[in-house]
């Protein structure tokens, strides 16, 4: 008993910060009643701290964030981690700078990974915030090993995907990183879906998207 209360406070302002940025996202309607899910890599450490599975943001405490190791087992008792376990575990490992993942499931996200359209660059924070074009990896069942190898590859060397149906993995070098990623992937969502009702969407001239790329490749060493 002794050894887990200290190994449960060891993570305790994780976990709060995972709590914290669930219920942001909540309310910033980057998701509704218990979709999408939240993680984040713990330091010096080969394991991942989790939201569980099917419990309302607003109700998930600090003590209800699940300690998950490189092979998606807890390593704790109480709820079950998210369904969606397999990729988050699948990005970690095949992306040493990535620390936080945010898996929204917003209005305009979901209706652009419905059409499974890629978003070109057609806005100076595509490259800059994102590192390119936004694909859709393809439809798979929530939790499977096929959702997790589609997703890691096609998310590439990126901080966002979509995924075809189902929302949005947004990626950064921390949890409040991912958050913004997230809320730029809506935002550039919204306004691909206005543009392409307008008229055919433009992507940035090359000279555009070279100096882009620069400032995201700079971003990386802060």
């Amino acid at each position: 008993m002794i050894g887990w209360v200290k190994f449960n406070m060891k993570f305790e302002e994780l976990r709060k910060q995972v709590v914290e940025i669930g219920i942001k996202m909540f309310n910033q309607g980057l998701t509704h009643s218990t979709s999408g899910n939240i993680s984040c890599r713990i330091p010096n450490e080969n394991k991942i701290l989790i939201t569980p599975s099917s419990v309302p943001y607003l109700d998930i405490k600090p003590k209800d964030i699940l300690l998950v190791n490189m092979d998606g087992e807890p390593e704790e008792k109480g709820r079950n981690p998210s369904v969606e376990t397999p990729f988050h575990i699948g990005i970690y490992k095949k992306r040493n700078d990535i620390s936080g993942i945010v898996h929204s499931h917003s209005v305009y996200a979901l209706a652009v990974a419905a059409t499974k359209k890629t978003i070109p660059v057609f806005l100076d924070e595509i490259f800059s915030e994102i590192g390119g074009e936004i694909q859709v990896a393809k439809y798979n069942l929530p939790g499977s090993d096929e959702l997790a190898e589609d997703v890691i590859k096609t998310l590439g060397d990126k901080n966002a995907v979509l995924l075809a149906n189902h929302g949005a993995a947004c990626c950064g070098k921390n949890l409040v990183e991912a958050f913004h990623v997230a809320e730029t992937v809506e935002k550039i969502c919204r306004v691909f879906i206005l543009s392409s009702i307008l008229g055919e969407v433009e992507s940035l001239p090359e000279d555009g998207i070279e100096y882009q790329q620069m400032i995201y490749e700079m971003k990386k060493d802060f």
